[in-house]
């Protein structure tokens, strides 16, 4: 890829952009959680007309910057230390990791209480943690699932299979064919509510397995409130979907 940069106007900032040219018809620029930002263009288009676009969009760049920066407890873990926070289902939970003879980890309260033979011994700590965050993520959306299944299930279609793994730009997707269903697995980290509009957007594909008029109208009648909930996920998760 190469980089061309655009200044904000609100900090003055120059921020790098990568121009990643393929084959497509239109032009998409995307801002990750992680600050990188990213325009895809058609082979072809002309390093003047990106730069010309990316200075149109410098306002809602630094919005969308701002936003990631404003919400990076999102953010995956990268450490667990004693006294740091991590969001789960909208609040924010405090490590507490104390010495112990045996690993152990579970949640009380607002906090997650991790006990560990080696405090200093991050690659296992991490390892401990993602395990236990990965089970409680499996279960909390397996029970949503099931909550949520009837919706589509008076229409025929099976309970889908539920999978999850980490994901950089989306909160979920499905395969309709293999009747399954991905989670981003810390899409637990958002309010019970935005996780709860995620899985039935990915459950109301199996009867519309597009984003058409007809896709949304069902999500209205089962969900009047869907557009509040994604403003919210996007607001204070900020995380692509």
């Amino acid at each position: 890829m190469e980089n061309l940069s655009v200044v904000l106007p609100k900090s003055q900032k120059t921020v790098p952009i990568r121009v990643n040219r393929k084959k497509m018809k239109t032009c998409r620029l995307k801002i990750y959680p992680d600050q990188t930002a990213i325009i895809s263009v058609p082979f072809g288009v002309p390093d003047d007309w990106i730069k010309s676009f990316l200075n149109q969009k410098s306002m809602w760049i630094e919005k969308k910057l701002e936003q990631f920066a404003a919400t990076s407890g999102y953010a995956s873990t990268h450490e667990v230390r004693n006294g740091q926070s991590i969001k789960m289902f909208g609040e924010d939970l405090i490590f507490a990791v104390t010495q112990s003879n045996k690993n152990s980890i579970y949640r009380e309260g607002r906090n997650i209480c991790i006990s560990s033979i080696d405090i200093n011994d991050q690659k296992n700590l991490m390892k401990q943690f993602d395990r236990w965050w990965r089970k409680e993520a499996l279960d909390f959306l397996k029970t949503r699932v099931e909550e949520l299944y009837p919706i589509i299930g008076k229409y025929g279609k099976p309970q889908p299979r539920i999978y999850l793994r980490k994901m950089r730009t989306l909160w979920g997707s499905c395969s309709v064919n293999r009747q399954v269903v991905t989670f981003n697995q810390y899409l637990i980290k958002a309010k019970p509510a935005c996780i709860d509009y995620v899985v039935l957007h990915e459950l109301s594909h199996f009867i519309y397995p597009n984003h058409s008029k007809q896709f949304y109208d069902f999500l209205s009648i089962h969900m009047p409130d869907w557009k509040e909930r994604k403003k919210i996920l996007d607001q204070d998760v900020v995380h692509g979907l």
